[in-house]
């Protein structure tokens, strides 16, 4: 069940400006992709977050909570729309860059700290608070499986996309 906010504080400002900012980044980037694959990136981003939040950051482990407090908000699940935009910036800037073999890693290392950082910035803000234990730097563990997740997604959707245009070209 998921409830209307109590009181409109510094988290749920923070948060719309984030929000209002990432996608504003975004709209305003030369495009890269195709509608229908820019909208795959961005789902995939917020379905693997609420996934990952639902499962650790609630259930039997509840590692944190989202904005403020355990019972959902309407502002809980407005922070899922922070996530899509951080996905889709990974595999805009991993294309444009044209990451390949071990680089790959290096990349993936270093989006995982700067989405730490980032995450990090969101705590200060209250958006996160950590509970039972967890500690920031166990979010960098989940970061390089999620962005690992997050190309193999999108290599997967580059090769079909080949794969049929190649096929087209065949007829």
């Amino acid at each position: 069940m998921v409830f209307i906010e109590g009181k409109f504080d510094l988290n749920d400002y923070f948060l719309i400006s984030c929000i209002i900012v990432a996608y504003g980044v975004i709209y305003f980037m030369p495009r890269r992709f195709s509608v229908s694959i820019s909208l795959l990136l961005l789902i995939f981003g917020s379905t693997v977050a609420s996934m990952l939040d639902n499962s650790i950051g609630g259930g039997i482990f509840d590692l944190y909570d989202i904005m403020d407090g355990p019972a959902y908000s309407v502002m809980d699940l407005v922070a899922y729309l922070l996530y899509a935009p951080f996905g889709y910036l990974l595999i805009y800037f991993y294309d444009l860059f044209q990451i390949k073999g071990m680089k790959t890693i290096g990349y993936i290392a270093l989006c995982s700290l700067i989405s730490v950082i980032f995450e990090w910035i969101c705590v200060q803000a209250g958006v996160f608070t950590y509970k039972n234990s967890y500690m920031i730097y166990y979010s960098f563990c989940i970061y390089l499986f999620t962005q690992s997740c997050t190309i193999l997604f999108y290599r997967f959707i580059a090769e079909k996309r080949t794969f049929i245009s190649e096929k087209e070209n065949d007829r």
